[in-house]
């Protein structure tokens, strides 16, 4: 079994990814959503895990209140993810929302009676007995808290969204402390093995000169592991977030959904996405011309 997958009933393999930084602010759940709305339109089953007790990520599909029920539930009364999922008008995502008792979950499970026995590894039990899914992508609170933990021992990947802002690289510093402790943990206590970083997104990109510097300074501290297109900031985010529809979706061939397109490509690992989504944007410059 290679890294970002695990298993589910019948041999299913479900690979898992959770967006994250210690940093806010960097448009972490905006990332989640277009990026698992991207990989749903390249074919992809995909399960989004709003695991932010501010449910930012799940506002993005129900701009008009997510669902009471969610993730808390399947953790505290022993619900099948598959049970507290809500389809969205996005073809092939599905959305757990974070539930209205998820901030109470996670004190609980930072407390020696909260949760049970292992409650450090119950969302790594709820993602072993999905079923029906490509992809699982977790949203996380910028925040550390032990269910945030608890979601690092569950997945095998994270993937970084970074501001090239100052305090951008410090964040992350604090983050790469972490996963390298709850790796060696997951290689003593699980099957798991090391949590890796499956890629860095350069988010809410501008022109100016410090952008520009600190964006070379990421690139140079992640090396290979940034991807090419960088997602621009821009007004069209607020506006697809507030009606409840994905980026890529309320405007399709902005730059945004390009970037966000191109970087769920380079997730999945297909080529032939790239070259589609150029095809795509050159198609539709060529009508508005």
């Amino acid at each position: 079994m290679r890294p970002g997958l695990c298993g589910g009933e019948g041999g299913w393999l479900v690979r898992s990814v959770a967006v994250t930084n210690a940093k806010g602010g960097v448009g972490k759940s905006t990332s989640a959503i277009n990026l698992g709305a991207a990989m749903a339109e390249l074919g992809r089953r995909v399960l989004l895990i709003d695991a932010d007790p501010s449910g930012n990520a799940a506002l993005g599909f129900f701009a008009r209140g997510a669902p009471g029920i969610g993730l808390a539930d399947a953790l505290l009364d022993g619900l099948k993810l598959e049970d507290v999922a809500v389809s969205t008008e996005s073809p092939g995502l599905d959305v757990v929302p974070p539930g209205d008792r998820l901030s109470l979950c996670s004190e609980q499970m930072g407390s020696a009676q909260g949760l049970g026995q292992g409650r450090e590894f119950r969302i790594r039990r709820l993602l072993k007995g999905l079923t029906g899914y490509d992809v699982v992508v977790v949203d996380t609170s910028p925040v550390l808290t032990p269910l945030n933990v608890a979601i690092l021992y569950a997945v095998s990947e994270i993937l970084i969204p970074i501001d090239p802002c100052v305090a951008a690289l410090a964040g992350v510093r604090a983050l790469e402390d972490l996963i390298r402790t709850v790796s060696e943990f997951r290689m003593e206590f699980t099957d798991a093995g090391p949590l890796s970083i499956a890629g860095v997104l350069v988010t809410r990109a501008d022109r100016t000169l410090v952008s520009k510097q600190i964006e070379s300074e990421v690139r140079a501290y992640f090396g290979p592991l940034v991807y090419d297109r960088v997602v621009p900031i821009s007004v069209k985010f607020r506006e697809a977030y507030a009606r409840g529809v994905p980026l890529i979706h309320y405007d399709r061939y902005c730059a945004g959904a390009d970037a966000y397109r191109e970087a769920a490509s380079a997730y999945l690992g297909d080529p032939r996405v790239a070259a589609k989504v150029e095809n795509e944007a050159e198609a539709a410059g060529d009508v508005a011309a």
